[in-house]
């Protein structure tokens, strides 16, 4: 499994997880793979990976494609393996398949995008997972076999627990109403609807805190904005916690989350109200009129609106008030996650995904998408491609 990151991102996480379920449940071994460009300074994958025992084989990437596909096959045969499965359309993983391991499709891959829109560069005739519903639609008449395998959620390690929450409330200082958010503090995406949580709470209760886990490019200016906010109520009303590699018990103590994508997921599991915040400033309750359009997206929106902290506090400020509300909330968020996302039914899925693709790619589909690398390999020659980037757009968010 080639990772677009080591970092403690959703994708990763995701990966991780099924490769742990797929060697208990299927016996499929996994080997994780990932640049050492992407390996942050503090807690990183490498870090649960270890917990777990799942290998991690870090490398340095070459410049070249062809460089690349010559490293990720010495890692594959080192490993015995049989497949690659490249997760995410940034991360340099899917050209270097292309022309390494799979060159020619002598040997099968699979890519997953949990991006919410499939980039035009991912290869069209090779197998593809999506993890959000709309993308299926979108991709109807596509060459290559597709299939939606949603964000996983460990539904028997992501549960209500009361001891936990306590004992995070504990260690921070906590009392009265908490809202918790677990995300990357990142700039693309997350900033913004974080910076409007940090806002909210200059008019929520007096009682309430609003915990934020997680590091990012963007952090310091957070952490600003939340000094800001802090000084204009006067108390700690925004408490930055960084990051954590294992983030249950800021789940378990919240009273109410706020999120997207895979970390909404997960507060669900938890039991836990839902808040889905989107990137550019929507926000929604989770209940039963809203459940399967919210998941149907991935917990996610692109949509701007009006007065986006005042939306935000009006939809917390009741749950705050009112415990049997919030407990209704809970139940069903937490039956909706075993049912829809739970981690063995997509291992499941993926591991039947797995062996069609060994079958299925071969010499006609890998030469299928040999056009669009040409084209490549002749704005190269004539000088008008740019190196290697990390730039990207983010995955189903986390």
């Amino acid at each position: 499994m080639h990772l677009n990151s080591l970092e403690l991102g959703g994708t990763q996480i995701n990966a991780l997880d099924l490769a742990v379920t797929l060697r208990a449940h299927h016996g499929i071994q996994s080997v994780l793979v990932g640049a050492k460009e992407t390996l942050p300074a503090g807690p990183s994958l490498l870090d649960i990976a270890a917990e777990r025992g799942i290998a991690v084989e870090v490398y340095e990437p070459e410049e070249s494609i062809l460089g690349r596909g010559r490293q990720l096959t010495a890692l594959a045969r080192k490993h015995g393996a049989r497949l690659v499965h490249v997760y995410g359309s940034w991360g340099g993983g899917a050209r270097p398949t292309y022309w390494g391991y799979s060159r020619f499709g002598r040997r099968p891959w699979v890519q997953t995008v949990y991006e919410m829109e499939v980039s035009p560069k991912i290869k069209r005739h090779m197998p593809l997972i999506v993890g959000t519903g709309y993308l299926i639609d979108e991709l109807e008449h596509r060459p290559g076999r597709t299939i939606l395998i949603s964000p996983p959620v460990d539904t028997d390690a992501d549960r209500p627990d009361d001891a936990a929450g306590a004992a995070f409330r504990r260690e921070l200082g906590l009392d009265g109403k908490l809202l918790v958010i677990v995300s990357r503090l990142d700039a693309s995406m997350k900033a913004l609807p974080i910076g409007l949580a940090i806002e909210a709470m200059r008019t929520l209760p007096d009682d309430t805190t609003l915990a934020i886990v997680g590091t990012g490019d963007d952090a310091a200016r957070l952490r600003a904005a939340g000094d800001r906010v802090n000084q204009a109520v006067g108390r700690a009303a925004v408490r930055f916690v960084g990051p954590m590699a294992n983030p249950r018990p800021a789940y378990a103590a919240a009273d109410v989350v706020l999120g997207m994508g895979s970390s909404a997921a997960r507060g669900l599991a938890f039991g836990k109200p839902l808040v889905v915040q989107g990137e550019a400033g929507w926000s929604e309750l989770f209940e039963e009129r809203t459940a399967a359009a919210l998941a149907r997206y991935s917990f996610w929106s692109a949509d701007a609106v009006e007065q986006p902290v005042e939306r935000l506090a009006g939809i917390v400020a009741p749950l705050l008030a009112d415990d049997a509300r919030r407990a209704e909330l809970g139940e069903l968020g937490r039956r909706f996650a075993v049912e829809r996302f739970g981690l063995t039914l997509m291992a499941a899925r993926l591991a039947g995904f797995y062996g069609e693709a060994v079958g299925a790619y071969g010499l006609r589909r890998w030469g299928a998408d040999l056009g669009p690398e040409l084209a490549i390999l002749a704005r190269k020659a004539a000088g008008s491609v740019p190196r290697r980037s990390r730039t990207r757009r983010d995955e189903v968010p986390a």
